[in-house]
């Protein structure tokens, strides 16, 4: 229980205070050389004040900052609590991780600078409760984050930040449209008041489609793919455990979840997109080989499901509640999981090393199974709760959901059967992970097990959830997808394997992206693209497509052509601010 002193006191505010500003302090002080190393040391630690204020600070502590931009608030809500939690032990236990993974980087200075502002400003738009400082947060946290991308600074990660960037930019300027309209009708600025109101048609879709390109939302996630492969272990944690998970929070903030619909057909369609992505990304993960891709195109699916969710919300009135606190429970149990399967990347495995070794393969089991939902797992109980949003679902939806549901747990297990057994055919590591690697990697593992079972309002479902009439239906999906997986490892070899480049749709439209392939994809990516060319018209179209896109590219990079459609869409934003 919290004290009154901690909660409604100046404890309570400074710990709040602490959370985004002791990340931009130590990250400043990466800046001299002076307090260079004193700066790494306490990079690891700059997250404590996040996981007490989630731990020990209960909602409704508000924090006023009449300096910041306008005037702001911050404080906590119950969704934000939630958030921030899963955003703390990421971002902490990847900082202890990255000091051992990076020890032999001279440059890891430069990393955590990049690592420690972009998780200050994290940190800062799950406490903002006002729209401008949702907005300057999250701009300034996907900007942050370029520098954690093209780290290595190889042609792959400069074009992977590129690509990064350029949907960033799109996202922003969508984002900050949405909200101009939206504030043009609100009496404030406050979120409170913005979950009480309802989006206009124009406002939701620049919400939704500016919010999607940081959620992965097909067919916007192209970044994601090349994203993973090329950042450092640490920022692929990040990226795909918390990060992602912010546009998430943005949908869940701004759109009109569980009031009476004034947009039919938006819930429906949201759902699609939503199951599309679900299955788009384990086919297209199935086809990859890098056991980060993998993971990248498994987020891609899993936040395909969260997607789904938010689009339930606008199908059942009423509801909004109950779908919120069901998108954070499964964003918590997948940025857990995830984030640890990214950490074991980075540890390595040989196949028939030290005992340790084969262990931690047997531990990477549970969270990868989990994301399918294996009962007893905290997998199990997020797939509890988004049934039960289902069943509140009229018709027809109820009907589809609950037969596509438990696919989508089938082909979930299928791509992390399919990373398990890249993993267990060796990751070569330069030398034996430092303890406090393993350390950070356990935690989220324990975490990830534990965690959801004891969060507030969490054992209630957990309990429902392992009731024995409930099992067969979270255990028939893991166990049949585990023995399609093993049937296609028996009786179709690799030499017969299909590989598809990371990056998928954006491969038919940038045809550069496929020379800066990476090498052990080169051939397989030759083979591929000459086996599709040799089917008489499908060559037209591959040979279209590139000279089109080469012939837009150059347009676009024409200042005149850009000043001008940057004029047209801010007198567009003026009409529909002043209609």
């Amino acid at each position: 229980m919290v004290s009154p002193l901690l909660q409604n006191g100046e404890p309570g505010v400074l710990l709040l205070s602490m959370v985004p500003g002791l990340p931009l302090v130590v990250a400043f002080m990466l800046l001299g050389r002076a307090t260079r190393q004193t700066g790494l040391q306490l990079a690891p630690w700059a997250a404590l004040p996040a996981l007490a204020a989630a731990l020990l600070l209960q909602p409704g502590i508000d924090l006023e900052v009449a300096w910041f931009f306008m005037g702001g608030r911050m404080g906590i809500d119950e969704v934000g609590r939630s958030f921030l939690l899963l955003a703390a032990l990421v971002w902490g236990a990847a900082a202890w991780f990255g000091r051992g993974y990076l020890r032999a980087d001279p440059r890891d200075h430069v990393f955590f600078f990049f690592y420690l502002i972009t998780m200050a400003f994290n940190f800062g738009l799950i406490l903002a409760q006002d729209m401008l400082g949702f907005y300057l947060f999250f701009g300034l946290m996907s900007i942050s984050a370029y520098g954690l991308i093209v780290h290595n600074r190889s042609p792959e990660a400069r074009r992977a930040g590129l690509v990064y960037l350029v949907l960033v930019m799109v996202g922003e300027v969508l984002i900050f449209s949405g909200m101009v309209v939206m504030a043009s009708r609100l009496p404030d600025l406050e979120l409170a008041t913005i979950a009480a109101s309802s989006s206009g048609g124009v406002s939701f879709f620049l919400l939704l489609v500016g919010f999607g390109i940081k959620a992965g939302l097909v067919p916007l996630h192209v970044w994601l793919p090349l994203a993973h492969p090329v950042a450092p272990v640490p920022a692929s944690a990040v990226l795909s455990g918390v990060m992602i998970k912010a546009g998430l929070l943005g949908w869940l903030r701004f759109l009109p979840l569980g009031q009476e619909s004034v947009l039919p057909g938006w819930g429906g369609a949201l759902v699609l997109l939503g199951l599309l992505a679900a299955f788009y990304g384990v086919i297209i993960g199935l086809a990859q080989q890098e056991v980060k891709t993998i993971l990248a195109y498994s987020s891609i699916s899993q936040m395909g499901v969260m997607t789904m969710l938010v689009g339930c919300g606008l199908l059942a009135p009423g509801h909004g509640p109950q779908v919120t606190w069901a998108v954070s429970i499964y964003a918590l149990h997948h940025g857990l999981a995830k984030a640890s399967l990214f950490l074991a990347t980075g540890m390595g495995t040989a196949k028939g090393s030290s005992p340790a070794a084969s262990g931690q393969l047997w531990l990477l089991f549970l969270p990868a199974l989990s994301l399918a939902g294996l009962p007893f797992t905290s997998g199990a109980i997020a797939k509890f709760v988004l049934k039960e949003v289902v069943h509140a679902l009229p018709a027809p939806w109820l009907g589809i959901l609950t037969f596509v549901l438990p696919l989508t747990a089938l082909a979930t297990t299928l791509i992390v059967c399919h990373f398990l057994k890249q993993m267990a055919a060796g990751l070569p590591h330069q030398s034996a992970p430092s303890p406090a690697m393993r350390l950070s990697w356990l935690l989220l593992w324990l975490s990830s097990a534990l965690l959801p079972w004891v969060w507030p309002q969490q054992p209630a479902y957990a309990s429902q959830a392992t009731e024995a009439a409930l099992l067969w239906q979270g255990l028939w999906p893991v166990v049949a997808g585990g023995m399609i997986m093993m049937v296609s490892w028996r009786w179709w070899p690799v030499s017969r394997h299909l590989t598809v480049p990371a990056g998928d749709l954006l491969w038919l439209v940038w045809p550069s992206h496929k020379e800066l392939a990476r090498k052990d994809e080169a051939q397989a990516e030759k083979r591929l693209f000459s086996e599709i060319k040799a089917g008489g018209r499908a060559r037209q179209l591959l040979d279209f497509f590139p000279s089109q896109g080469r012939r837009w590219e150059k347009k676009l990079r024409r200042w005149s052509l850009v000043g001008a459609a940057y004029l047209l869409l801010c007198l567009l934003f003026l009409v529909m601010l002043f209609r």
